[in-house]
């Protein structure tokens, strides 16, 4: 008897720990949901910090190129073409953005051609977007990130 007790014993204290275990895993006291929501939202204020320090970068980066083609087209010694060249690539890629979209709206593209085309479009789109945020500057919401960023360097 002394061993079917010993086993029953066993088997008694893991289905008492397994069914602990769930009732403590959906039964929760007021601390453990309020550490809960702190830690989540400690990992939201994380979340959101990189984020700010992503756009942070990006728009150091984009600041530094802005630069740098300035003091090129205004240096005295770099070559003509290093100075107009930025522009006329720029030019270019917007014009051959406007003639495919032109030109894809007249239908001339059928079959796999018109998916070529479109890839193509999205990607020239995307490249004339940045055209003129470098030339003309980012959007309203980046000059909003901008502030947020200026405000939060200030309290660090």
């Amino acid at each position: 008897m002394g061993i079917f007790s010993f086993l029953g014993n066993l088997a008694g204290k893991g289905i008492l720990d397994g069914v602990k275990d769930i009732v403590d895993e959906f039964v929760t006291t007021d601390k453990e949901r309020f550490e809960q929501m702190l830690k989540k939202e400690e990992l939201r204020l994380k979340e959101e910090q990189l984020k700010l320090e992503r756009e942070k970068a990006y728009l150091q980066d984009t600041q530094s190129a802005r630069e740098t083609y300035a003091k090129v087209s205004t240096s005295d010694k770099a070559p003509f073409i290093n100075k107009i060249f930025p522009s006329i690539l720029a030019l270019l890629t917007v014009t051959l953005t406007f003639i495919l979209f032109f030109y894809f709206a007249k239908g001339k593209f059928t079959g796999s051609q018109k998916d070529i085309v479109i890839y193509i479009l999205g990607v020239l789109s995307t490249i004339t977007t940045q055209i003129f945020a470098f030339y003309y500057g980012s959007s309203a919401g980046s000059k909003e990130k901008t502030e947020i960023l200026k405000k939060l360097n200030t309290k660090s």
